[in-house]
């Protein structure tokens, strides 16, 4: 096991991706910050006017996206190194990017959990069955009422 640590330690692909990581967490530390600015900008430009800023508003949208690229490559869950990296996001060359990858289809469930909800079903048949009984009472009493009001 220590061999593999030792291996593991020797990889120099795992020290460049830790130097993209310190990088990009500081890049995530200043778009946090302009976000922030934009956001109290925002709010000043529809107090004054009524009406939001549309080019705030899209620049927004943009850096949110940014921030979840960055997030998500720092949390191991994209591979992809956001901008500088790569195109920064609303731009036409990011989109001709998100065109040219492939979409994952959604992993199946799992077989045990579709095992689990079978006997929820066929108990849940059983109950509507139960109460439709009780409301044919409820509507017998009301036809009576009915006819006595009419006598």
């Amino acid at each position: 096991m220590s061999d593999d640590i030792v291996e593991n330690l020797k990889e120099p692909s795992q020290w460049k991706r830790i130097a993209f990581m310190i990088a990009l967490a500081v890049a995530l530390y200043v778009a946090t910050i302009v976000l922030t600015l934009l956001t109290v900008a925002q709010a000043l430009f529809s107090l004054l006017t009524g009406e939001n800023n549309e080019n705030l508003r899209d620049l927004g949208r943009d850096l949110a996206t940014y921030v979840h690229q960055i997030w998500s490559f720092l949390t191991y869950n994209s591979e992809m190194k956001p901008f500088p990296f790569s195109p920064y996001p609303g731009s036409e060359e990011e989109a001709a990017a998100q065109a040219a990858e492939p979409v994952a289809a959604p992993e199946p469930e799992p077989a045990p959990a579709a095992k689990k909800r079978a006997p929820r079903k066929a108990a849940a048949k059983d109950k509507p069955a139960a109460k439709s009984k009780p409301a044919a009472k409820k509507a017998a009493p009301k036809k009576d009422d009915e006819s006595a009001e009419g006598e």
